[in-house]
């Protein structure tokens, strides 16, 4: 018996609640050349749909009257999410002359300390969140 018939098969998207969902908007379209393909309401809260290559990124607003805590890498769950770019130091030069700013936590491009990795940046995502982006041409 095969205990591995069933499996995923690709991300389709992913959520990320955001205490402003216009600078949230301007970061990933404005600074990361995201795509809108709609934005509504949803229940007590905003929401925006946007397309990077296959994947969907779903854009919440905090619920009315609610506010969200400061994103921390202490918490538990997903710590960020990493993009491809076709060149990494091209599209670093436009995003920071477009007002991108690197994470604090990693304050220039590196190269991670595992066998085959190449130089990736992490900006500083809208809500203090670690965004990542690595060249498409050096994927492990």
């Amino acid at each position: 018996m095969n205990r591995h018939a069933m499996k995923i098969t690709a991300i389709d998207h992913v959520a990320v609640q955001t205490s402003d969902l216009d600078a949230a908007l301007d970061f990933y379209m404005r600074i990361l050349g995201a795509e809108l393909i709609m934005r509504g309401k949803f229940k007590r809260r905003e929401m925006a749909w946007l397309r990077v290559g296959v994947v969907k990124i779903e854009l919440f607003s905090q619920r009315a009257g609610e506010s969200l805590r400061p994103w921390n890498d202490f918490a538990s769950g997903p710590v960020h999410m990493a993009f491809l770019v076709p060149n990494l130091d091209a599209f670093l030069r436009e995003a920071l002359a477009k007002g991108a700013r690197f994470h604090p936590s990693h304050p220039a491009p590196f190269v991670p300390p595992v066998e085959g990795a190449s130089k990736i940046v992490y900006l500083l995502g809208p809500d203090g969140e670690e965004v990542e982006l690595r060249d498409s041409n050096d994927v492990m």
